[in-house]
């Protein structure tokens, strides 16, 4: 195995949950199964597959399970190709390179993918992603579907009833927005979150052994690395409203960079069922361009 330099840390969420004693409950929220954590051994990727992500969660369940968990602050369309990599490179560190050519059909773990979101954008408990959706609607013999919950802190939230660790986690990230909108710095906000969620008993023996400093630090990474995507984002955009501009495009804005806005909300809009208004809110598409992307995705329904 190549020797990966680490120079990223992790977020707070990945801190939390890479732990097999809180696994077990995450596990049985999932899936209704109750296991142990003698029976989980964790497959988290650490080292980096992609610019500057990692796999959040990975652990297998007795043999019998293998699941992936990723947390995510933003709609992204692609989870699902995204887990389909992770799932490979856990395969591949599972079986013995020699095996696949072995008559013996080799054993292995069922998949199971998931994404927990905490975005500010109103969704609803559970939705599903799939890797068809990318295939343009051609016939394939691969499918993938990745089971997308909301765990946004709101009562009644089912899987946030059912596990105390997330809706832990969920808590202390409502605290720090909280304490955010009223004018608090995130180093204040995070402290402030902190001290609320040991007197409240969410995760309190966690958040006791760890210092403010350290949490704020794998929190404000987390914000910083999201800003830092939408800031390449919007450079891209920007390169492609240059382009555009040089190869005389009326709208100013390239073919692919048309193509590829058209194309995420119809994913969208067919994933999570949603019509054009909402997808086109989702994926902060602006007002002034709205009416040309709504002529493009619906004239050719």
């Amino acid at each position: 195995m190549r020797n990966t330099k680490r120079t990223y840390k992790d977020s707070l969420f990945r801190d939390i949950f890479n732990n097999a004693e809180r696994l077990p409950e995450i596990y049985e929220a999932l899936l209704d199964h109750k296991t142990t954590p003698d029976d989980i051994t964790l497959a988290t990727i650490d080292e980096t597959l992609f610019t500057g992500v990692k796999n959040d969660i990975g652990f297998i369940v007795g043999n019998q399970h293998v699941l992936l968990v990723e947390h995510q602050s933003t709609i992204n369309a692609n989870m699902p190709l995204r887990l389909l990599m992770y799932l490979v490179e856990i395969y591949r560190r599972y079986v013995d390179k020699d095996a696949i050519y072995k008559k013996e059909l080799i054993p292995l773990p069922a998949p199971k993918f998931y994404v927990f979101y905490n975005g500010l954008a109103e969704m609803p408990d559970i939705w599903a992603l799939h890797l068809s959706d990318a295939f343009g609607g051609h016939d394939s013999d691969l499918e993938l579907e990745v089971k997308v919950f909301n765990i946004n802190d709101k009562p009644n939230r089912p899987i946030l009833e059912k596990c105390h660790a997330l809706k832990s986690y969920s808590v202390f990230v409502a605290k720090v927005r909280e304490c955010i909108k009223n004018g608090s710095s995130l180093e204040i906000a995070v402290g402030n979150a902190v001290q609320y969620c040991v007197a409240h008993d969410y995760l309190g023996e966690y958040f006791r052994q760890k210092q403010a400093k350290e949490v704020f630090d794998m929190l404000n990474f987390v914000w910083n690395q999201e800003r830092a995507l939408e800031v390449r984002a919007e450079e891209a955009m920007e390169k492609g409203l240059r382009l555009g501009r040089q190869e005389g495009l009326s709208q100013g804005l390239s073919q692919g960079v048309l193509e590829t806005t058209t194309a995420s909300i119809r994913n969208v809009m067919k994933s999570m069922d949603f019509p054009i208004e909402k997808a086109m809110d989702i994926l902060q598409i602006p007002e002034e361009e709205r009416a040309k992307y709504t002529a493009l995705v619906l004239g050719k329904h």
